[in-house]
């Protein structure tokens, strides 16, 4: 959707036929610094980093106004198609009125200048790859959706009665041209991602550009997107989810009411309902779209609720996770009442075995209803003082996650490393001792010849 980056001002990119002199050089830009033919020994001009910096801020100062022109465009031209849509259907105004004629004049303007914004938009002052190409050609088809001013053919499809006995029966029906393109144009909406990314932080600071270049990641629509699900993963799936019903409940409408206009779901609430239970994957089976064209936008509708509701589950499990300091506060505090549960119980141990001595002192057999009241509440003291200790232990297994496994390691390292310089150390003792006692032999054997020559 977005490119990673701009360049940083002019690049210029020569070819060599000799090392005296330059025969061609390319520049990205017309009008730049760089001259086509030079002979060898002249200067460059070059543009300092402020000013490539400075360029660099204008061109995306203009892409960003290209960009907010285009969405503008793109959602006047989705406004006039319901306001026309709507008019029609509540029989305010009919298909061959002069209002009905202005608004989709209004709306095919509107597409040829957002066709020509598309256009502004993809740098033509870059190096056209064929995916870039290939990008622009898809947008422009996208984007070229729209009802003509015009009234089309109608093709045939095949919508779903209800016949005698409770069977279904197979209609004939006509869906006009312009209506099917009434809901190809929602896939312009596209543009509004473009926009949430032209004016996002990340993608207009120089410094996480900068950043970015180093770390060799690319600050592009997937890194924005995913940042705005780390940072306000309710806010983009609340925005998803909403402007997904409502959009799929109104096309869903339009296909229904373009094939059967006495169609149940003429009322949008209706429409809104079999959406929401579609969406929701509840299908309680009161209402079933007729038409072929209402149940592919079903059946999409349905993919979409499935994959909201796992990402929605994804989110909520993160949100209700603790993090690692209020894991750790919990944990301590956990313990703490565990060792005081364990204290108490040690105490009633201590305590209980006291009064069953006393009893016996007192000369009370041990199966006495006294002593044996009193050795039951010691073995429930010993019972809960092991489920304390076990529990606490288990606490502390269950407390070790990837950072203390991390510093584990680490400390592990340290003394292996302590202890290989301790070995090292030691070798280097130790093969100093064998040079000294090598060096105290060969004098004892000096002083024992030394002697032997003195005694003859």
């Amino acid at each position: 959707m977005e490119e990673p980056a701009l360049p940083l001002g002019v690049s210029c990119y020569s070819k060599y036929s000799s090392t005296d002199t330059l025969l061609t050089s390319v520049t990205s830009e017309s009008g730049s610094a760089c001259r086509h033919v030079m002979p060898a020994g002249r200067e460059v001009r070059r543009l300092s980093l402020s000013q490539r910096l400075r360029r660099r801020k204008d061109v995306l100062h203009q892409r960003k106004c290209i960009v907010d022109i285009s969405f503008v465009l793109g959602l006047t031209g989705i406004v006039f198609v319901i306001a026309d849509t709507e008019l029609r259907f509540s029989q305010t105004i009919s298909e061959d009125s002069a209002f009905s004629l202005l608004l989709k004049v209004l709306t095919s303007v509107s597409t040829a200048c957002l066709l020509l914004s598309i256009i502004a938009y993809h740098d033509w002052r870059l190096a056209m790859t064929i995916t870039k190409w290939f990008k622009l050609v898809f947008e422009i088809i996208i984007c070229s959706f729209h009802p003509l001013p015009f009234h089309l053919f109608s093709f045939p499809t095949t919508i779903v009665r209800d016949g005698t006995g409770g069977t279904q029966v197979l209609q004939k029906a006509w869906l006009p041209v312009n209506g099917v393109l009434t809901i190809l144009m929602f896939l312009r909406l596209y543009l509004l991602g473009r926009f949430v990314v032209v004016h996002s932080r990340l993608f207009l600071d120089t410094s996480v550009q900068s950043l970015g270049a180093l770390s060799r990641v690319k600050i592009n629509a997937q890194f924005v997107f995913r940042a705005l699900m780390s940072t306000s993963p309710m806010l983009v799936l609340g925005s998803w989810m909403v402007g997904t019903f409502f959009i799929n409940s109104w096309n869903l409408r339009v296909c229904e009411v373009y094939t059967d206009p006495d169609s149940q779901f003429a009322m949008f609430g209706q429409s809104m309902w079999l959406t929401a239970v579609t969406f929701l994957t509840v299908g309680y089976g009161d209402l079933v779209p007729r038409s072929y064209c209402a149940r592919v936008i079903a059946s999409l509708t349905g993919l979409m609720g499935v994959g909201s509701m796992a990402l929605s589950v994804a989110v909520l499990a993160k949100k209700l996770e603790q993090s690692r300091a209020e894991k750790y506060v919990h944990t301590f505090v956990q313990q703490v009442e565990l060792d005081k549960k364990r204290k108490h119980a040690a105490a009633d141990v201590v305590k209980q075995a006291f009064h069953i001595m006393r009893h016996k002192r007192e000369g009370k057999v041990h199966n006495s209803s006294d002593v044996i009241r009193h050795r039951s509440r010691m073995l429930q003291a010993i019972r809960v003082m092991q489920e304390a200790r076990f529990h606490k232990t288990a606490l502390a297994e269950f407390t070790v996650g990837t950072v203390e496994v991390n510093t584990g390691v680490n400390s592990m390292q340290d003394t292996v490393s302590n202890i290989q310089h301790e070995q090292r150390t030691l070798g280097q003792r130790v093969a100093n001792l064998e040079t000294l006692t090598l060096a105290m032999s060969r004098q004892v054997m000096e002083i024992r010849d030394m002697l032997k020559d003195k005694d003859a």
